[in-house]
């Protein structure tokens, strides 16, 4: 089977199953913030950076993790319907306006990753709390092999884990990622090529299931896991169209 074969059937059938994703794009951002700006930080990304993001079509729900002392501190995990979301008009016009608070926050923002992605495959039907999030490189001719090994190896070992309740497996479009924006301007950032997320309702299983990863498979697989990945811990989380409070 093609690689592009490959893409299709396991996509198909992460959409047909009951999945914990709200939509099959994403905007996943890793960053620190140096200690002067914390509390700038808080204020604008809880109070107006994730309504705003929530307010342009078709965006979902925006969630952030934290493992304090680790670098990169924080994981923000946008989900949107789907990749054209994340790349359309609506959203690329609010990186190309970004509000004065935002241009002010993001020059705190250190060691930034950010990808946008569409999901290659998805299991479990519940959010967790806890998240083991993986940044992954592979050769473009490999890629085929790893997707079946993670897919069709790892991640059912991993949700028959008591605690661990989800896995996602995020291609980035690097076309997408690297868009020039003004946003994109303030601060550099580099671009992970896939991510696998685990997520859990507890930090241990979430941790537990980098485990299940046999070094040597993915080694015969060309496969890099960058060193940094870690278990995060929800902070926040909302959804678009919130309903009013009673």
């Amino acid at each position: 089977m093609s690689e592009m074969n490959l893409e299709i059937v396991i996509t198909e059938n992460a959409q047909a199953a009951d999945t914990a994703l709200l939509g099959d794009g994403a905007v996943l951002v890793w960053n620190d913030v140096t200690s002067e700006g914390r509390e700038q930080f808080y204020q604008w990304h809880d109070k107006e950076h994730i309504p705003e993001r929530l307010s342009i079509p078709g965006f979902r729900r925006g969630r952030r993790y934290v493992r304090s002392g680790h670098s990169p501190e924080w994981l923000t995990m946008y989900e949107a319907v789907d990749l054209n979301v994340v790349v359309s008009p609506a959203y690329l016009e609010r990186l190309n306006a970004p509000t004065p608070a935002t241009v002010d926050t993001l020059r705190y923002f250190r060691n930034t990753s950010r990808a946008v992605c569409r999901i290659v495959h998805s299991v479990g039907s519940s959010s967790g709390g806890h998240v083991l999030a993986l940044r992954l490189d592979v050769p473009a001719a490999r890629a085929e092999a790893m997707k079946a090994y993670l897919c069709t190896d790892v991640f059912p070992r991993a949700v028959a884990l008591t605690s661990i309740v989800a896995c996602h497996l995020y291609m980035a479009d690097q076309s997408g990622s690297h868009i020039d924006t003004a946003e994109s301007s303030t601060r550099e950032f580099d671009v992970p090529a896939w991510v696998v997320l685990v997520e859990a309702t507890t930090p241990q299983a979430a941790e537990s299931a980098r485990d299940l990863l046999d070094a040597r498979k993915l080694e015969s697989l060309g496969v890099k896991v960058r060193p940094d990945g870690t278990t995060y811990s929800m902070e926040i989380c909302r959804l678009a169209h919130a309903p009013a409070e009673i």
